[in-house]
């Protein structure tokens, strides 16, 4: 069925630029050297449907919506002081968020404990001859400092929780207490949602070795079970997704919020849900940097139907795809049902390629 590009296009502008901001000119927007498509006399709407895919939220909401978490954090920072401490995770963070509204997760972290990894800290140690003279500095420094925590754990974190609860009610007229891992804030000026998580820090090996802040893995807190979680590096995340940006010039990003938006136009795909940001992430940083450095923007539609044409061909290929921290195999659980919504995305995807075909777009 024929896409109505204008429609898609007004419903992009509708969730990430209701006021028509002014968008930026996107990277080779304006440049020869694609390697596919010629230079761009006219603005087709696939074309154009593309280039605000890629494009993502105007900066004037992103930046409210960070403004928004730092009124919370000074709300709760009066009554926290120094045993608190605030940190941001999420596609917001790194201007991959495809919603003007999407929510924005502020962490507060306890300063009182933290976990570490003593065993890797130890087998480290125990073989110095693998570090370099600033990782050895560094591991003997954590290992000297540490001091057992004389308290509980759990029940610092649950008051914690119950003391933000308290300070968020009062504070706000719309605040949801009953979520397991977080309290959720709405915020009326400027409006936005905010999730506050109760985390607890975690010290992993490659933290101590470099003592870089966004090494560090968080815990959080669940309210229900009164139990952390598993370890998750969200900061890590944020910073590999940055740097590599920066490196192809904001392709990364492009790409990222390109699948994103497509997966948000598909209304009826099966399994909607098995392919999540985190994943679409995953699979976007996988790509080696080589095939797409200094692509112009629509040959970038190019190069995700090649990426996810090999994913679904290729079970070693896929098997090998790690989330953006590196920890977690992105296929291992619920394959077939990823597998599935992903090959709905790729023949969208394919479908956009044939429409720029049809423009008479395509070189030779």
């Amino acid at each position: 069925m024929a896409r109505d590009y204008a429609e898609l296009i007004k419903r992009i502008n509708l969730r990430s630029n209701p006021d028509s901001y002014a968008r930026t000119v996107m990277f080779s927007e304006n440049k020869l050297g694609s390697k596919l498509y010629k230079s761009l006399s006219v603005d087709y709407d696939v074309t154009k449907y593309v280039k605000q895919a890629m494009q993502g939220v105007a900066p004037e909401y992103t930046r409210n919506s960070k403004l928004a978490a730092d009124q919370i954090e000074a709300h709760l920072k009066k009554s926290h002081g120094k045993e608190v401490h605030f940190e941001r995770q999420g596609s917001v963070m790194t201007n991959t968020h495809i919603l003007k509204d999407n929510d924005v997760d502020l962490v507060q972290i306890t300063n009182k404990s933290s976990k570490i990894d003593h065993h890797r800290l130890k087998k480290a140690l125990e073989k110095p001859a693998q570090l370099n003279s600033l990782e050895i500095k560094n591991l003997k420094k954590h290992f000297d400092d540490f001091r057992a925590y004389g308290g509980n754990q759990l029940s610092d974190l649950g008051l914690l929780r119950k003391k933000s609860e308290e300070i968020l009610i009062s504070t706000y007229k719309e605040v949801d207490i009953t979520k397991e891992n977080c309290i959720y804030v709405k915020v009326s000026s400027p409006k936005r949602d905010v999730d506050v998580v109760t985390a607890t820090y975690y010290k992993g090996i490659d933290y101590m070795k470099t003592n870089k802040d966004y090494r560090r893995g968080i815990q959080i807190y669940n309210k229900k079970t009164d139990s952390i979680g598993d370890v998750d590096y969200p900061f890590w995340s944020i910073q590999r997704i940055n740097e590599r940006s920066i490196l192809t010039s904001g392709r990364l990003k492009n790409m990222i919020r390109f699948l994103k938006n497509v997966k948000y136009d598909c209304e009826n795909v099966d399994n909607k849900g098995s392919i999540r940001s985190f994943h679409i992430n995953a699979i976007c940083y996988n790509i080696n940097v080589n095939r797409y450095q200094y692509d112009h923007y629509l040959d970038l539609v190019s190069v995700l139907n090649d990426e996810i044409t090999h994913i679904l061909s290729d079970k070693s290929y896929r098997d090998k795809i790690m989330s953006v921290d590196g920890t977690e195999s992105i296929f291992e659980v619920n394959c077939n049902e990823k597998l599935v919504e992903l090959e709905f995305l790729r023949q969208e995807i394919d479908s956009i390629l044939a429409d720029l075909s049809n423009q008479n777009l395509l070189i030779g």
